[in-house]
C-alpha cells in the first residue's frame, strides 16, 4: 500500500520547513519545494550533501530574475506537484509570483497554509508590504487554504479576526527548534556573553537590551552584549554601545556556519521584543539549549515557558529586563534547569517529531482519509 503524499512548498522559511519536511517523511512521502538561494542562506551552501531520506524528494528552483523566469517556475512547479500527485499541497506563507500563479491550476488539491504572521509586524515589515504586490497575494493564499497553522493560540485568534472565514479552520501548532538538528547536552559557557540575534527592526526593542547590559556593568557584572544581524533600528543605537565599550556588533547577515558558536557561546538569548508574533531566534536558542530571557508578547510564551526554559519579563520594561538578566547571572542552578528544560523540550513536547506528528493530523482533517494512520 502506498504511503500518503504532502508537497510541502516553502520559497521562504528554508530551515523551519526543511525540519518539518524530514520528520514528516517518517510517515509520509514528501516533496519539499525550495528557493535556493533562501536554503543556502538559512542552512549553508553545502546544505544538500546532508539530506538523503528515502521518503524525501526535492523541487529546489532559482529565484526568478524577470517574468519570463516566474512562468518557467510556475510551469515547472504545477508540473512538479501534478506528477507528484500529492494527498494535499501544505504551503508557507510567503506567497511569491510563481505560486499565485500555480493556485489555479492546482486548485483541486486541498491546501493546508502555515501564517507565521497573521498581521505584518510595525516599521519596516508593515511599510514594505503596504507598497508591494505581495500584500494583495497575501489574502488569495488565505482564501486558497482549507486549513491553516499558527504557532500559537494567541496568533490564532489573531488570524480568525484578521479572517473571520477561518473560525473553525486554524490549528495551534508550536514553532520547531532551529539551528543544529540533533540532539546535544547543555553545556555552561565560561563568559557572560548575552545574544541579540537576528533582524534588527524597531519592534525587537533593542534600546531595552542596551540599556540592561549598560546597568549590569555598572553593577559590576563582566557580562558583554552581542549584538549579531543588521536592519533599520540598528545605527541609532551604535553609538551609544561603542562608547559604553561592553558589545560586540555584528552589523551584518550572519551565515549559518557562524550561528552554532554564537549560541553556544551564550550565556543566554534575549529577546525584549515590544511586540511580536513568534520568534524563531527564540526556536534557534531551544535547539541550542540555550536559556532565554523574553518580554511576554505574541506567542512568545508557549515558546519561552517561564521558568521551564526561560524568564518571562513585562515588555518595553529595562529594569524588569534587567533584573531577570541578572537573577540567571547569579544563580548557577537556575541556570541548568532552564538549559535542561530547553534540552528536554526540543527532544520531546517541542521536537520536530511531535511537531510533524500535529501537522500530519491537520492533513488528515482536510484530506479525509487516513492520513494519521500512515504509521510505519
Amino acid at each position: 500500500m502506498n504511503k500518503p503524499r504532502v508537497a510541502l512548498v516553502a520559497l521562504h522559511f528554508a530551515e523551519y520547513t526543511l525540519n518539518l519536511a524530514l520528520a514528516v517523511a517518517e510517515r509520509l512521502d514528501v516533496l519539499l519545494v525550495l528557493y535556493r538561494s533562501n536554503a543556502d542562506l538559512e542552512l549553508g551552501s553545502d546544505w544538500i550533501a546532508g539530506i538523503r531520506h528515502p521518503s524525501l524528494t526535492l523541487l529546489i528552483m532559482e529565484r526568478p530574475r524577470n517574468a519570463l523566469a516566474v512562468l518557467g517556475n510556475a510551469r515547472r512547479l504545477v508540473r512538479t506537484i501534478q506528477q507528484f500527485k500529492p494527498d494535499v499541497i501544505h504551503y508557507q506563507e510567503d506567497p511569491r509570483d510563481e505560486i499565485i500563479l500555480g493556485l489555479y491550476f492546482l486548485r483541486s488539491i486541498p491546501a493546508v497554509l502555515t501564517v507565521h504572521d497573521p498581521t505584518p509586524h510595525s516599521g519596516t515589515d508593515s511599510d514594505r508590504l503596504r507598497y508591494s504586490r505581495f500584500r494583495l497575494y497575501r489574502p488569495l493564499m488565505r482564501r486558497a487554504a482549507d486549513m491553516a497553522i499558527t504557532h500559537g493560540r494567541l496568533l490564532a485568534d489573531n488570524l480568525i479576526k484578521e479572517c473571520p472565514y477561518f473560525k473553525d479552520k486554524v490549528q495551534p501548532i508550536p514553532h520547531g527548534p532551529l539551528g543544529l538538528r540533533r540532539s546535544m547536552p547543555a553545556s555552561r559557557p565560561r563568559s557572560f556573553r548575552l545574544l541579540f540575534f537576528g533582524r534588527i527592526y524597531e519592534y525587537k526593542g533593542l534600546g531595552y537590551f542596551v540599556d540592561s547590559v549598560i546597568m549590569l556593568r555598572d553593577k559590576g557584572y563582566p557580562v558583554v552584549g552581542v549584538v549579531a544581524g543588521f536592519g533599520t533600528d540598528l545605527p541609532r543605537h551604535k553609538q551609544r554601545m561603542e562608547e559604553a565599550g561592553c558589545f560586540e556588533i555584528l552589523d551584518r547577515y550572519i551565515g549559518a556556519e557562524e550561528i552554532p558558536n554564537l549560541f553556544l557561546d551564550s550565556f543566554a538569548v534575549v529577546l525584549p521584543y515590544v511586540e511580536g508574533t513568534q520568534s524563531g531566534v527564540a526556536a534557534m536558542a531551544l535547539g541550542f539549549a540555550r536559556p532565554v530571557i523574553a518580554s511576554a508578547v505574541g506567542s512568545i510564551p508557549e515558546l519561552v515557558r517561564s521558568g521551564e526554559n526561560g524568564l518571562l519579563v513585562p515588555p518595553s520594561d529595562s529594569i524588569a529586563l534587567s533584573d531577570a538578566i541578572e537573577t540567571l547571572l547569579t544563580d548557577g542552578q537556575l541556570w541548568e534547569r532552564l538549559a535542561a528544560g530547553a534540552s528536554e523540550l526540543r527532544d520531546g513536547d517541542l521536537s520536530w517529531r511531535s511537531i510533524a506528528d500535529k501537522t500530519i493530523d491537520v492533513y488528515a482533517s482536510v484530506r479525509k482519509i487516513g492520513l494519521a494512520s500512515a504509521v510505519p
